[in-house]
């Protein structure tokens, strides 16, 4: 019994990191997108910026 009891722990362990290293990776997901349109959005205003500085 002892050791189905240890099994089942170990499956449980196993399951929470497998949850939480699920979730890390949305997470990193998350962040990779949202660097992707902060970088996008900061090359449309050096660009405007630059555009705006050519004028003067």
């Amino acid at each position: 019994m002892q050791q189905i009891k240890d099994t089942k722990k170990l499956v449980k362990q196993f399951d929470e990191r497998e949850r939480q290293s699920l979730i890390r990776i949305k997470e990193t997901q998350e962040l990779i997108e949202q660097n992707r349109r902060l970088t996008k959005r900061s090359r449309e205003i050096l660009a405007h910026a630059s555009a705006a500085l050519g004028r003067i």
